[in-house]
């Protein structure tokens, strides 16, 4: 019987198996086909996919939400931040319970790991605080470490601007918010004078490389609710902060906008240092003189916010710029102020003849000597005669190669090491200069014009105005050389009506002495007391120009 039952179900399963065989034959092939669509169709959406994802990029929207899922977020911040040893990524739990995780990340040596361990992992792993906030929730780690809404983030592109800028992340599984927390402390040096405007009175301090130092040491010098930080980031690479300081109440709108204005059209890879911002923003780059004021000094930077000027901090550079600028800035000094009335005016006509003697005196010199040697005085005629005997190079041409011999032991000079910088440009200068005179190369009377004039460049203490007199210099000792002194005074029109046309900011570069106005007058032939300099310049200022409520006298 059970062989017979065996039989007749064998027999069943044979007639049964090939319309199965059959129906899943069809079944294949239908799926097949449908695959096939499928596939085609994904691949148009691919497609479609990457289009919309070269216009998301097109149009700037590279928007990454934060995972609320903790190791989604670490294993994207080790594959973005690869092969960076400096990248630290500490797991911790909330409240000392092992249901409750978090991740903090930062770059070390970049924040404080002291404030690390005492304000951050003693209070999140501590004993729960008592409240209502749940040990797993957002909540309980803002109210924990005071943490502002500002300062969490959805977006995971700028929580890894934040790393990089030196701030602490905090990742909390189950939370997509990075919760950021500022604890930079990037290698900086201390507040110190800077070298290149050194002073005998007033404030010592300088700017560092830290814009938040620099900030600081302003609004130290200002205390008021209108001056204005406006923060901007420059730099596709760099991502650099850039600060615009202003005093609301009395810069003018229109100056601000315009800076506003040019700054939003910068586009550019990295920005290392103020002078990326300030040949971007500038009105004329090939310009011999610089419109644009850099200083180093708090003091300078707040008394040109409190006339209506516009300072531009850029981070990790110590120069701040301030514009508009005017030409007779680089001949005034914060020392002028800090001085009495009389000493203050004599240093100040000292440097206004010292800039012109730089600039003329070698052409001057030379003309004479090629053109008009009737001019010269005839008691010095024997002595220049005797002293030009047997130099085989006209005059011109000698003191060229001494102008360029001082520009090479300047230059010297300030890229050796500071203890024998100084040395060398001083020893070069007397052994070459005695040398060429022995040898018969140059006459003395050059020597001592080249030395004079050279001399009288060190009187400007901008470092931009000293190094933009070298093109100005040889263009006249040119014009004197070939022309005398008809290309001189030729020159010396043509130098003075490129300075006149010249524009900062909208503001007439040679103002107040060209448009004249007479009340500026008094901070810029002489230095006025400061209880008779009421005004702010009329030029920049163009609200609130009084600069006190009443004025006596």
């Amino acid at each position: 019987m059970a062989v017979e039952s065996m039989r007749k179900r064998n027999l069943k399963i044979k007639k049964i198996s090939p319309g199965i065989s059959v129906i899943s034959r069809s079944k294949i092939v239908s799926d097949l086909k449908s695959l096939q669509r499928l596939l085609s169709d994904s691949s148009q959406i691919a497609t479609e996919l990457e289009a919309v994802v070269n216009q998301l990029r097109q149009s700037g929207d590279t928007t990454l939400p934060v995972s609320h899922r903790l190791k989604d977020n670490e294993k994207y911040i080790k594959t973005i931040l690869d092969k960076c040893s400096d990248l630290v990524v500490r797991e911790i739990r909330i409240a000392n319970d092992p249901k409750y995780s978090a991740i903090i990340v930062y770059i070390d040596g970049l924040v404080k790991l002291d404030l690390i361990e005492e304000s951050v992992i003693k209070k999140l792993t501590g004993k729960p605080a008592e409240g209502t906030y749940h040990s797993e929730s957002q909540d309980y780690a803002q109210y924990l470490l005071g943490i502002r809404p500002e300062d969490m983030y959805k977006d995971m592109n700028k929580v890894m601007d934040i790393v990089l800028n030196g701030n602490l992340v905090l990742f909390i599984d189950g939370v997509n918010t990075a919760l950021a927390i500022d604890f930079k402390n990037p290698p900086a040096r201390s507040v110190e004078e800077p070298p290149t405007e050194v002073t005998l009175r007033g404030p010592r301090e300088g700017f560092t490389e830290s814009i938040k130092t620099n900030i600081s040491l302003i609004r130290k010098k200002i205390k008021n609710t209108n001056l204005k930080m406006e923060s901007y980031v420059f730099g596709k690479r760099t991502k650099t902060n850039i600060v615009v300081c202003y005093l609301a109440d009395i810069a003018s709108n229109r100056i601000v906008n315009e800076v506003k204005e040019r700054l939003a059209k910068i586009d550019i890879d990295s920005v290392l240092d103020s002078n990326y911002i300030g040949e971007y923003i500038e009105d004329s780059p090939l310009f011999f003189f610089p419109t644009i004021f850099r200083t180093e000094k708090p003091d300078v930077v707040a008394g040109k916010l409190l006339e209506g000027r516009i300072a531009i901090i850029v981070d990790g550079s110590p120069a701040v710029l301030t514009v508009p600028c005017l030409f007779i800035e680089f001949l005034e000094i914060s020392e002028d102020y800090y001085l009495k009335i009389i000493p203050a005016t004599i240093n100040r006509w000292l440097r206004f003849v010292s800039f012109f003697v730089t600039i003329i005196l070698p052409g001057l010199y030379v003309s004479l000597l090629t053109f008009h040697q009737e001019l010269i005085p005839n008691a010095f005629v024997p002595t220049i005669i005797k002293a030009r005997a047997g130099v085989p190079f006209p005059a011109m041409w000698a003191c060229l190669g001494m102008l360029v011999v001082y520009e090479v032991l300047r230059e010297a000079g300030v890229r050796m090491p500071r203890m024998i910088g100084p040395a060398i440009s001083i020893v070069g200068a007397l052994v070459l200069g005695q040398a060429a005179v022995e040898a018969g190369l140059v006459s003395t009377p050059t020597v001592i014009i080249v030395g004079f004039s050279a001399i009288a460049s060190l009187t400007i203490s901008s470092p931009e105005l000293n190094t933009s007199l070298v093109f100005p210099r040889f263009i006249f000792l040119f014009l004197g050389g070939t022309l005398g002194l008809v290309g001189l005074t030729s020159g010396m029109l043509i130098f003075i009506m490129s300075m006149i046309s010249q524009r900062s900011f909208g503001v007439p570069y040679m103002g107040p002495l060209a448009p004249l106005i007479i009340n500026d007058l008094r901070d810029v032939a002489v230095r006025a007391p400061i209880k008779n300099m009421f005004k702010r310049p009329k030029l920049i200022t163009w609200k609130h120009s009084i600069r006190r409520n009443s004025h006596k006298g």
